[in-house]
């Protein structure tokens, strides 16, 4: 059986034509789902809310862990990608120190994980090299030629995974940021680095605006539901209810849509009013309820960051770690 299968995907036309369109379009489009499916509702609502913890990380000042994920991007940028690789086994510290709940390391995972499979993905299709069929894993046959592309790279593979530990770095050090920090910190450590208030505001707002949004979404399908329209998922081996399913969920889109732009807009209004009845912005030297000093954790931080920052240096001097492609 398994040769049967071996001989028909990759020596016939109809077989290479069936795995072209699921290597094109069943790779990225599942990804998305699996995002959703690993996430959940529940986790999808709190993707980039605070998490106190009594932690190494959370009792860090402000502005050091604002200026981490911006030096480690930096950093990720010059390095060759091997060593971004060993950039990110130093990004793992921090969240070992955190020791997040095990629905946090999934969400976390997921959402770090997933991009860095479709940049793998899309690179392999579309970073060719060399038009020789000896660099491509699987050749499309001529009835896919419309792609664009002549099939699924080893070189395209390989680049993808270069430059997915950057993208996985830059998540890893961001998502720190948002999980340790609450929102009024975030926007006293810009206000501390001589940005304008009202840009630590619209961070605060966008983080926000995301998990509302989808929270809205989760009432009104509840709603639909409860008014007896069925969202019920089928499993995934039941094949005859896909189509009803994917007919439904397209069907209600539509009816959530308005409501979900009328609630969105009304929330923006209220905020809007609340900032302007609390005179936000009227005086230049803006106060804060808690003021930071830089601790002994502090120190041994900024000691840390340095040190890593002097080693890239060093590396990149020596030409040992500089970045070729």
């Amino acid at each position: 059986m398994i040769p049967w299968l071996h001989n028909f995907f990759f020596h016939t036309l109809a077989g290479q034509t069936i795995l072209g369109y699921v290597l094109m379009f069943v790779v990225p489009l599942s990804l998305p789902v699996l995002f959703i499916t690993l996430i959940g509702a529940k986790g999808l609502r709190h993707l980039f809310s605070y998490e106190p913890r009594p932690s190494f990380v959370h009792r860090l000042d402000p502005r050091i862990k604002v200026l981490y994920p911006f030096i480690i991007g930096i950093l990720s940028v010059l390095l060759n990608w091997n060593f971004v690789y060993a950039l990110l086994l130093f990004t793992v510290i921090p969240w070992i120190l955190v020791r997040p709940s095990a629905t946090r390391v999934r969400v976390v995972l997921t959402l770090v994980f997933t991009p860095a499979i479709g940049l793998i993905w899309s690179q392999g299709m579309f970073y060719i090299t060399s038009h020789s069929n000896a660099h491509l894993f699987f050749v499309f046959p001529p009835t896919l030629s419309w792609l664009g592309t002549p099939g699924l790279s080893t070189d395209g593979l390989l680049y993808g995974v270069q430059q997915a530990g950057r993208v996985i770095v830059a998540l890893s050090a961001s998502l720190i940021l948002l999980l340790t920090t609450t929102p009024a910190e975030i926007i006293w450590a810009f206000y501390k680095f001589r940005m304008p208030a009202a840009v630590g505001l619209a961070f605060t707002v966008a983080l926000r605006f995301l998990p509302q949004l989808i929270e809205r979404t989760t009432v009104l399908l509840q709603v639909l539901q409860l008014r007896g329209y069925d969202l019920s998922r089928p499993r995934w081996w039941e094949v005859a209810a896909w189509p009803g399913y994917i007919t439904r969920v397209v069907i209600a889109i539509p009816t959530i849509t308005v409501p979900l732009l009328i609630g969105s807009l009304r929330s923006t209004s209220v905020t809007a009013m609340v900032v302007d009845a609390r005179a936000f912005g009227t005086k230049r030297e803006r106060t804060s309820l808690h003021q930071y000093r830089l601790t002994t954790d502090d120190y041994y931080a900024i000691g840390v960051l340095a040190l890593v920052i002097l080693l890239t240096l060093a590396l990149i001097l020596l030409h040992i770690a500089n970045r070729q492609a």
